[in-house]
């Protein structure tokens, strides 16, 4: 599964449909909740308020994929409006204090969801893909924000002039962060996909019960309110922001021009590339298991041996995302249940590419733990401003229901334009069909060949494993790396 901008996706001509929540026009169809918002919620709404990205985020994401039933428009809006009651976080919003003594008070409102409806919106049938994603792209970067409900839109384009399988529709949909995380967007492929085939034939859709991210919320902020600048996750996230005075690791190679303004905040370019294939990525397990490790220990391993081989540095430190769906009825619970934690991967003292594989185990697992305390609440504790700068995200989604049929329906997840001169990013992911990585990263030449050439030596390294084990010393696994390589060229 590939994470990429909707301008990297396919799109279809056809008719375009937009489908737009409503929830009626008297204001007693919302009501005022005491339960609060999450840390991460509080500060991506402020800094919405203030016209600020929150850190390291894209203004909405989404995902397009393909329903092989035939077009109902009428089973269309029953099933998004199913979606939406299942997941409460889709019924609530955020306004201010209308107080002018606490006008920094935030005040959620949520709907019991009697009311809600999806209104369509026949756009009309658009000649060429370039047309259907050009006004999807206007119509989410300029409706979906953290400011003002919906929070999520979605769009059909029926009667594509390259026929869908079983006569049937492409879906495409865009959600601010503060109502979905990258799991949710997976999640939801499925779940619709299940909840259209109830209301078209009447299938059983065979859903869980599920919690609601807006009592996750209330959880968040006790969490977060217990925490004093004595605990241990405030302590190591000052140790690890202190190794960099002040400020987060970046990306080891140049990512600007010498001369370019730091804060201009141009449009960010993005990449993404299949890293193995799923006997290769087996291969790499069997090897990892036969020295107790898990795949994401190997896919550690190779990020730090790549930083050594084309910077030096025999420590890699970046951010990396977290789940926090540590009970079970929010594990299929559409939201935003991610933190993230520090890692350091120390390789000096490695002479195999197991040591490798211990030393990234050891630097997730050193950390893990302070995923589920908000880091939002933790750098109001330190006084600290700065913005993660290096994120590398890893995920097995093997087992997320739907993912066999992912590639079958053309499944994709989506994130909007980013606009940064400094941030690059890695989404690494193990699907049922092998492991891909995409990124985001500075939209500047020497930017996108420091990031191809990581990403390049870091395909090299994992296939070098994969078809050798531990039978080599690191140092020979670097010496050996060919940069630019190609699988029939790399040395065996």
């Amino acid at each position: 599964m590939e994470f990429t901008e909707l301008a990297d996706y396919p799109l279809p001509s056809g008719s375009l449909t937009e489908w737009i929540p409503t929830i009626g026009d008297d204001a007693a169809c919302w009501s005022v909740d005491a339960r609060p918002l999450t840390y991460d919620h509080e500060d991506h709404y402020r800094r919405g308020m203030s016209g600020k990205p929150a850190r390291g985020q894209s203004p909405w994401l989404g995902a397009a994929f393909e329903v092989h039933l035939p077009f109902d428009a009428d089973a269309v809006r029953r099933t998004l409006r199913a979606w939406m009651l299942r997941h409460e976080t889709f019924r609530t919003t955020v306004t201010r204090s209308v107080d002018s003594q606490s006008n920094n008070s935030l005040i959620r409102l949520t709907s019991s969801g009697e009311s809600l409806d999806m209104l369509p919106t026949t756009v009309g049938r658009l000649s060429g893909g370039t047309r259907v994603r050009a006004h999807l792209i206007e119509l989410f970067d300029n409706r979906i924000s953290p400011l003002a409900w919906p929070h999520c839109l979605v769009a059909t384009v029926s009667g594509a002039e390259a026929q869908i399988a079983g006569d049937g529709f492409l879906v495409v949909f865009g959600a601010d962060h503060s109502v979905m995380d990258a799991y949710s967007m997976l999640l939801a492929i499925s779940e619709i996909q299940r909840l259209y085939a109830r209301e078209l034939r009447g299938v059983d859709p065979v859903l869980p019960e599920i919690g609601s991210h807006v009592d996750f919320s209330a959880h968040d902020r006790v969490v977060g309110g217990e925490l004093t600048t004595e605990h241990q996750a405030v302590e190591k996230w000052q140790r690890f922001l202190d190794a960099g005075n002040g400020q987060f690791p970046r990306f080891g190679l140049p990512v600007r021009p010498d001369g370019i303004n730091p804060h201009a905040g141009h449009q960010q370019n993005g990449m993404s590339t299949w890293l193995l294939s799923t006997e290769q990525v087996g291969q790499v397990n069997a090897h990892c298991r036969e020295l107790g490790h898990t795949v994401q220990s190997a896919v550690l391993a190779a990020l730090a041996l790549a930083q050594h081989a084309l910077v030096g540095d025999t420590t890699l430190r970046f951010v990396m995302p977290v789940h926090t769906r540590h009970e079970s009825q929010y594990v299929e619970s559409i939201g935003w249940y991610v933190g993230i934690i520090p890692v350091e991967v120390d390789i000096s003292r490695a002479a195999t590419f197991g040591d490798c594989l211990n030393a990234g185990a050891e630097a997730v697992s050193a950390t893990k733990g302070i995923a589920r305390y908000p880091y939002p609440r933790i750098a109001q504790l330190l006084g600290e401003q700065a913005a993660p700068q290096f994120v590398v995200s890893y995920l097995d989604v093997r087992f997320v229901p739907g993912a066999a049929d992912w590639e079958r329906w053309r499944g994709r997840t989506l994130r909007s334009g980013t606009f940064s001169d400094d941030e690059v990013y890695l989404w690494i992911a193990r699907t049922p069909v092998g492991m891909t990585v995409s990124a985001r990263f500075p939209g500047t030449e020497v930017a996108e060949a420091g990031v191809r050439r990581f990403v390049e030596a870091l395909g090299a390294l994992l296939l070098g494993f994969a078809h050798l084990g531990d039978h080599r010393t690191a140092g020979q696994a670097l010496t050996s790396l060919t940069i630019g390589y190609s699988e029939d060229k790399f040395p065996a």
